[in-house]
């Protein structure tokens, strides 16, 4: 599995999916409040949406995966995390509503990869050596976690607006959708020979 070019490609879309979503995660209440303006108690409350959301995503994209298959699943929830970046650079400075969608959507998106992931691990690599092989996938959780928590933070205390993050999600969205149509394809089975 480590040396197919389909590994590489679920490995790195599952980053970038999870890199979005972390990352929205742990910034979603100071974006309420400091650049839509919400009160504290408004942004808390909000957050308790967007965990709806994320729960919403893993039934909603386990469905599209089987409708649409791994490929074209990822190319959607790359779509969707790319709208939303864009959404929240340009119209999200003091709109409430554009918050409320856009995390909503990042967050549903983040629940959408804990499906899309595990279920393309299976497709691609079949069940035999699944818990092994999803465990190594896996690892790529954790780089998104460590990678979206070091760009908000960094992009912050440089620029001074978590804004200027959501740019940078966009063009790794559009890297995902690129890695998606070029790399996630099931492995080929090998032929036995009579």
């Amino acid at each position: 599995m480590l040396k197919t070019r389909s590994f590489l490609a679920l490995w790195a879309t599952y980053t970038i999916g999870c890199l979005a979503g972390l990352m929205a995660i742990g910034i979603a209440s100071p974006v309420g409040s400091e650049v839509a303006q919400l009160d504290a108690a408004t942004a808390a409350l909000a957050v308790s949406l967007f965990a709806v959301f994320n729960g919403l995503g893993r039934p909603l994209f386990g469905i599209v995966t089987d409708k649409l298959g791994p490929k074209h699943t990822a190319m959607l929830s790359f779509a969707i995390i790319l709208a939303a970046s864009l959404l929240l650079y340009f119209f999200g400075e003091n709109n409430a509503a554009v918050y409320l969608l856009a995390f909503s959507a990042l967050w549903l998106c983040l629940g959408g990869w804990l499906t899309i992931a595990p279920t393309t691990t299976g497709i691609f690599f079949g069940k035999l050596h699944y818990a092994q092989n999803y465990g190594l996938v896996y690892t790529a959780y954790g780089a998104g976690a460590f990678l979206g928590m070091l760009l908000s933070g960094n992009i912050k205390d440089v620029t001074g607006s978590y804004l200027n993050a959501f740019p940078i999600v966009a063009g790794l969205a559009l890297l995902g959708m690129l890695i998606a149509a070029l790399g996630l394809n099931p492995v080929a089975k090998k032929q036995d020979n009579p």
